[in-house]
């Protein structure tokens, strides 16, 4: 930026002559008081004039006095500008109608999604949600259903999607299982013990892990296999099983109560896309974007919240495989 457009520096000036001194205004601004007064010097020296005396107690010059009219317009209209910025950041839209959304089975029932709805019906008060399970592509294409969630590659061919993080996945016991049936560290382990298995259409029975460049097939030993991902969690916490794809959002508060232990030394799901989507017909209305760009945004906000919060407790090992 040039110096004669640096707003701060002329704020400084009009601050000096309201009497008081550069040292402090320097510490509000948060910069020293060298480059403070370096870039003052920056406005002399572009244009040849003396605003500042050499003394050593600093003060205005008498061309900067007489310049203090215009100066004082310029911060003024820079504090209108400001607000003007705030008051358009700060309002809202105002939108109504009914949004039909379709989330995953798990994501419907969990606080997280549950809260975000919320919140956006609070910001947008003409706003009403009809939820059910998902994913809902087909019938988002035919109209019938506005927006929808989506885990994994999608064929884009009339949608309108924005994407919102991606799927991480932990393989999980709880230490009452561990302490039972002991700790499983390679795929091959898991013939051996009994696991929890979701499958449904939003996302198909992990087949293989991976570690690093490595993948090898998942051989099951006992399984229970079910639609609903959070029977599945209930069922790993009570000891009664293992999973080896629960995801970070379901995961990740357990794991830091200790509730949850990672197991097969990072060997993991692969991460897929996670998505919201529309039709081409459907972006159209100014609703339907506000909504999924904002979910959109706080879902990948969520998901940012929950891997930090995991980075302390976790081993080296996962930290490296799924958070990185």
């Amino acid at each position: 930026m040039k110096s004669f457009n640096d707003i701060e520096t002329w704020q400084a000036l009009l601050a000096m002559s309201e009497g008081r001194q550069l040292n402090q205004i320097a510490d509000e601004n948060k910069v020293s008081l060298a480059a403070l007064i370096r870039r003052i010097r920056n406005v002399e020296n572009a244009w040849g004039l003396t605003l500042l005396s050499t003394n050593k107690l600093i003060r205005l010059t008498s061309v900067a006095v007489k310049l203090l009219p215009d100066i004082q317009i310029l911060c003024e209209s820079h504090r209108k500008l400001q607000k003007s910025f705030e008051k358009a950041k700060n309002s809202q839209p105002f939108f109504s109608g009914h949004i039909h959304f379709a989330v995953a089975a798990g994501s419907l029932g969990s606080q997280t999604t549950n809260r975000l709805l919320i919140e956006f019906s609070t910001l947008h008060e003409g706003i009403e949600f009809r939820t059910e399970i998902g994913p809902k592509i087909e019938e988002v294409l035919n109209g019938t259903c506005d927006v929808s969630t989506y885990t994994g590659n999608l064929d884009l061919s009339g949608l309108e999607a924005i994407p919102r993080g991606r799927a991480k996945y932990f393989a999980l016991a709880s230490p009452a299982y561990i302490k039972k049936f002991g700790y499983p560290r390679e795929p091959s382990d898991l013939a051996q013990h009994f696991c929890a298995v979701f499958c449904e259409a939003s996302r198909a029975r992990t087949k293989y892990l991976q570690k690093g460049a490595e993948k090898r097939a998942v051989i099951y030993g006992k399984t229970i296999t079910s639609t609903d991902i959070l029977f599945l969690k209930h069922i790993v916490l009570q000891g009664e099983a293992l999973i080896i794809d629960l995801p970070l959002g379901h995961s990740a508060l357990e794991i830091k109560q200790g509730k949850l232990i990672p197991i097969l030394d990072g060997w993991h799901r692969n991460f897929e896309p996670l998505w919201v989507v529309t039709s081409e017909n459907k972006w159209k209305d100014p609703k339907i974007r506000v909504f999924m760009k904002w979910y959109a945004e706080a879902w990948s906000e969520e998901l940012k919240k929950a891997e930090d919060s995991l980075r302390t407790c976790l081993n080296e090992i996962f930290i490296k495989e799924i958070l990185n």
